[in-house]
């Protein structure tokens, strides 16, 4: 009964410890001033709840009431935000390149964020990394003045044939994101909007051009007769989209009739879609 009673009497003590040390780790006065700024001007209204921080305080990871997480580096700077699935304080928008902003509301309106890095790389050197949350889990990386750079590790990965590729019809244009597909097929998103999905071996299999025309380089690699056939056909239209298929190729051209032509894979005509014929 005794040992009973100095082990739960143990407990009660410990419990009681770790309460009083969790508390004074809650205080935002428990961080560099910088950092308690931060907090003050974009976090006013959601009070943290842990801080963790090294037994030299070289760095801090905090985590608010919300579950959204912060990092600062040693005098206070923040260096990583996970908002989770929380909205972003408007005002901290300001922290950020105005370029940053624009690109993103022009080119991922329909994005949500999940989590941006503020990387130094040597002593002057800043960027700012930014990911959006699944499924399409895209990243994107920016100079400190906001202008849009391709420094997306997965881009040192690519297969050599996608490399080629990239360099041979886009050699102008930069690597947004690459996104991976649970059975091995990948997205590549250049800067000029334009989507390109490839296979494990880094073989093409679907282009997206969005609103422009393909270069022509990526014309003279398609079927002959299919390009007759569409410019015949369709003379005021391009090629939006196409995609490879078992039966060979099928096409979107732009709108606004965004018509969907089947062929083979010479080049002859299957079957054609017009959304919007009467």
């Amino acid at each position: 009964m005794v040992k009973q009673v100095s082990k739960l009497t143990a407990v009660i003590l410990l419990w009681g410890l770790f309460t009083c040390c969790s508390e004074m780790q809650k205080s935002n006065n428990d961080l560099p001033t910088e950092a308690n700024s931060f907090m003050n001007t974009h976090f006013k209204e959601t009070p943290i709840i842990q801080i963790n921080t090294t037994s030299k305080k070289m760095d801090y990871e905090t985590v608010l009431e919300n579950g959204t997480e912060i990092n600062y580096n040693n005098i206070g700077e923040w260096e990583e935000i996970n908002f989770k699935w929380n909205p972003i304080p408007q005002s901290f928008l300001s922290e950020l390149p105005k370029k940053i902003i624009n690109f993103i509301e022009e080119n991922y309106p329909d994005e949500t964020i999940h989590k941006i890095e503020r990387k130094h790389f040597g002593r002057k050197d800043l960027i700012y990394r930014i990911q959006f949350h699944k499924p399409n889990d895209i990243e994107i990386s920016f100079s400190q003045e906001g202008d849009l750079i391709s420094d997306n590790p997965n881009e040192k990965r690519l297969p050599s044939a996608t490399k080629a590729f990239i360099k041979k019809h886009y050699p102008e244009s930069q690597i947004v994101s690459i996104v991976d597909d649970v059975d091995g097929d990948f997205e590549v998103r250049l800067d000029n909007k334009t989507e390109l999905d490839f296979d494990r071996k880094g073989v093409w299999f679907q282009l997206d051009s969005k609103k422009k025309p393909f270069p022509n380089s990526i014309i003279e690699i398609l079927p002959t007769e299919m390009i007759k056939y569409i410019l015949k056909n369709y003379p005021e239209q391009f090629i939006k989209e196409v995609e490879k298929k078992s039966y060979g190729y099928r096409v979107t051209l732009n709108k606004p009739n965004n018509v969907e032509l089947c062929f083979t894979g010479s080049g002859i005509l299957i079957e054609k879609f017009e959304p919007f014929s009467e």
